[in-house]
């Protein structure tokens, strides 16, 4: 169970803060259950009300500082999805967002940036679905790992890239 003023990944919301664990926040819900009352980070103006006990709504715990570090770590080493059919590549990219892995987020980032930079002509321009793609994922993963990191979103971008270069 997570607690009060946790950070969380849902599945629907993106990163998350818990503002409050209550019964029956509305009068439309079950009075017998526990919620979750969380705000996204990216829409204040959302407020979402999870069951405590659903166990099919994908909520998970951030990353903390040791593994927000490690995952650093690694991403010179991981590798962009390989597909060059279009329609396969955007499925891919489906299933990559879908297992809300913070790896899986950078190896999207990093498919449209090397698309991105092998594009030669203009007719070869990224489409926008794959740069929604990589904004969200982008989002995503700099925003957990400045909580974890206890930097500045802006930052990560900077911070990234010099860890990058430090590793190679």
């Amino acid at each position: 169970m997570f607690q009060k003023d946790d950070y969380v990944f849902y599945e629907s919301g993106g990163i998350c803060q818990i503002s409050d664990i209550q019964k029956a926040p509305l009068d439309s819900m079950p009075s017998d259950r526990l919620y979750y009352v969380m705000q996204s980070l990216h829409d204040r103006n959302s407020v979402m009300y999870i069951p405590v006990d659903n166990d099919r709504i994908f909520v998970r715990k951030l990353l903390n500082r040791e593994e927000a570090s490690s995952l650093v770590k690694q991403i010179a080493a991981v590798e962009a999805i390989e597909e060059s059919n279009s329609k396969l590549l955007r499925t891919k990219y489906i299933e990559a967002m879908r297992t809300h892995d913070p790896i899986e987020w950078v190896r999207v980032i990093k498919t449209v940036y090397h698309r991105a930079n092998n594009c030669t002509t203009r007719t070869q321009r990224l489409s926008e679905t794959e740069r929604s793609f990589a904004e969200t994922a982008k989002r995503y993963l700099y925003t957990e790992l400045a909580l974890a990191l206890e930097m500045k979103e802006y930052e990560m971008e900077d911070y990234i890239t010099s860890c990058i270069q430090m590793a190679e």
